[in-house]
């Protein structure tokens, strides 16, 4: 999905932590009484889109539990995709149309306070897409599409760049651009970053994704290693130390529509490995009779959610556009057994919009469900027994859910 950003303009520079890290307002000298927070807190992220561009809000809860539908009225507004995550008790906010991120502290009464906005203008011009943290004193933030910077979140203090790992073009197959997959596994010291490859318009894709191998100790990058899966961009994890990737909805329309497109497919890499495990390799259609699918989740007892377009529901041509099928009503849920490689539709939740996310907040799975037009998503717990619970409704797409503390 192409998403718009809207202008902003961000304050004066008024201190310096190195060539690179300019610290924009920082107020640490609060970070203590946000450290006397003692009360849980549950971040909910959305994203509208509409004629004046693209916002990002950050809705906060005490829990997450049934409730009437949520309303962005009471979130906090930012422009563009501005990507929220947790970094030591704060709540670290991506700039959507500058290269900062902003770090804010946040009471149990609700009070923000500006702790520091870090910019990352010496490694980048493009807006920040994403914050990793891999250590209590150590954040990663790509930058350049496939290389990362390191910052101290203790301190704000970055620590220059990671490196680019030197096996991944930027680049391959006739001008198909890398990009980074949305999501990453640490296991242990080692984090896995996909990447996948795709034309400007998101409409080719390239047979093969690259999963990049970094030692977060050492910030040493290994070998990558390779899956015959287009669009890798979705990543989840078992007890085990199994990691599984697969593909976004984004590359649904173009296996559907466009001539030659690989199908998509899912890749383990085994607990302690390295490498894809090429006999883990399974395509959708083998598992829905013939129909496409995304969006893999792990949910325990060996079982796994995925997303699966039914074509059949929709009445596609020769010259059907790619929006038919990126807006289309007609996603269902699925259930994997891992083990034995026996898939079903998922009673108990209808059709919706295609771009689903899972997530797990506190050994619970929270699947979000949005509305085909993106209007407004819905939120459900799933248990491992494929017990199903609605929780709330939140206006916008909502695609990010986690407990700040």
């Amino acid at each position: 999905m192409n998403r718009a950003f809207v202008s902003f303009s961000l304050l004066g520079l008024l201190a310096a932590c190195g060539d690179e890290a300019t610290v924009i307002g920082s107020e640490s000298g609060n970070l203590e009484a946000a450290g006397n927070a003692t009360q849980p807190l549950y971040v909910i992220q959305s994203l509208i889109f509409g004629d004046e561009g693209s916002f990002s809000y950050v809705v906060l809860r005490d829990q997450l539990v049934p409730e009437p539908t949520i309303s962005l009225a009471e979130g906090r507004e930012f422009p563009g995709y501005s990507p929220a995550d947790p970094v030591n008790g704060m709540l670290a906010v991506g700039n959507g149309n500058a290269p900062s991120v902003e770090f804010y502290s946040i009471t149990d009464d609700r009070v923000w306070t500006s702790q520091a906005t870090v910019s990352f203008s010496g490694f980048t011009s493009e807006s920040v897409a994403g914050n990793v943290p891999v250590s209590a004193n150590k954040a990663y933030v790509p930058v350049e599409r496939t290389n990362h910077t390191k910052y101290d979140p203790t301190t704000f203090e970055l620590g220059g760049e990671v490196g680019a790992p030197p096996d991944i073009p930027l680049e391959r197959d006739g001008g198909l651009i890398a990009n980074r997959g949305f999501g990453q596994e640490l296991r242990g010291t080692t984090l896995f970053q996909p990447y996948y490859f795709a034309d400007a318009g998101f409409q080719s894709y390239s047979p093969e994704s690259q999963i990049a191998i970094i030692d977060t100790e050492t910030d040493t990058i290994a070998p990558s290693t390779s899956a015959p899966c287009p669009h890798l961009h979705i990543t989840t994890s078992d007890e085990n130390g199994n990691l599984y990737f697969s593909n976004g909805q984004g590359s649904i329309a173009a296996a559907v529509l466009t001539p030659g497109n690989a199908p998509n497919c899912f890749a383990r890499i085994n607990a302690g490995e390295t490498s894809v495990d090429p006999r883990s390799i399974t395509r959708f259609r083998d598992l829905t009779e013939g129909r496409e699918g995304s969006n893999l989740f792990y949910i325990g007892n060996g079982k796994a959610l995925f997303n699966v377009y039914h074509a059949e529901r929709d009445k596609l041509t020769p010259e059907s556009e790619f929006v038919e099928v990126d807006m289309s009503s007609s996603y269902h849920l699925w259930t994997l057994d891992l083990a034995t490689g026996a898939a079903a539709m998922l009673d108990g939740i209808d059709f919706a919009g295609g771009q689903f996310t899972a997530l797990r907040v506190d050994n619970r799975t929270i699947v979000t469900i949005p509305e085909a037009d993106y209007s407004s998503t819905a939120f459900y717990e799933i248990d491992a027994n494929l017990v199903i619970s609605k929780l709330f409704d939140v206006d916008g797409w909502a695609f990010k859910t986690f407990r700040l503390r």
